[in-house]
């Protein structure tokens, strides 16, 4: 059976935008890093769509972790979902099993990783504040990202709204920074698009979310409040266009239910 376009866009999307925020883990979660502070391979993880493999590749090198968006010939381990509607299913906290097939001795740290993209997930609502914080810095990496990887797929609606902008920055930090280390940006320019971290220096923003907070950031990402009312409550405030700013807000609504 051959996937829909949805599952398709959702799988890409995963691939391009979640699967890159595994670094962030590797650097922030001490016992994740120390982990993978050893050991290089390379793994394989996709589905089957008929005669097709949808698959990106986990290049593993001491710590560092580079995401290609094929398939590889060589790989030490490979993880293949028999559709890509059940690989979706794992990737967004649901239960699926691949056919495993390499070195299963890598397969626990493999996993390990993947489930640790979790902490985007909704339902996880960390207490630690470190934990938080890396919620909040994955899930705006991921988000970011996404936004630019949606428009690059084809989204007709994502890609008319880039099609009509000059360039512009949309900005988004946490205070305090730059002791959260959270900050990262959408770039838009008569179509094209590109996502980056850290504080865009050469262009003021268009738009800039600025969440006063870890707590408030975790507060809109969790939808416990309503955007609007975020802003209200002070948990975050948008600096520049605000038509402009609530039109991104439902882009990234749109993608955080297709991811979570």
């Amino acid at each position: 059976m051959s996937a829909s376009p949805q599952d398709l866009m959702i799988a890409r999307l995963f691939f391009n935008a979640a699967f890159p925020v595994m670094q962030v883990l590797l650097d922030d979660d001490p016992k994740l890093g120390k982990a993978f502070a050893n050991l290089a391979a390379t793994v394989q993880f996709g589905a089957k769509n008929n005669d097709e493999l949808v698959a990106c590749t986990l290049k593993i090198d001491h710590g560092k972790i580079t995401i290609l968006q094929s398939p590889s010939e060589d790989h030490d381990l490979a993880l293949t979902f028999p559709t890509v509607e059940k690989m979706n299913a794992l990737l967004r906290g649901g239960i699926a099993m691949p056919r495993i097939k390499g070195n299963l001795i890598l397969l626990p740290k493999v996993l390990k990783l993947l489930m640790g993209l979790m902490i985007m997930s909704p339902k996880k609502r960390p207490k630690e504040y470190n934990k938080q914080k890396l919620k909040v810095k994955c899930s705006l990496f991921m988000i970011t990202r996404a936004l630019s990887v949606y428009n690059k797929l084809g989204d007709a609606d994502m890609r008319e709204w880039c099609t009509r902008q000059p360039d512009r920055i949309y900005q988004f930090s946490v205070e305090p920074y730059p002791e959260t280390g959270i900050a990262c940006y959408l770039r838009v320019k008569a179509g094209n698009s590109k996502s980056g971290r850290g504080i865009y220096t050469r262009r003021s923003p268009f738009v800039h979310f600025h969440f006063l907070s870890v707590e408030g950031a975790m507060k809109v990402l969790q939808k416990d409040v309503a955007f609007v009312e975020a802003v209200e409550q002070g948990y975050v405030e948008t600096i520049g266009s605000p038509e402009y700013a609530c039109q991104l807000n439902d882009f990234m609504a749109i993608l955080q239910s297709m991811l979570t």
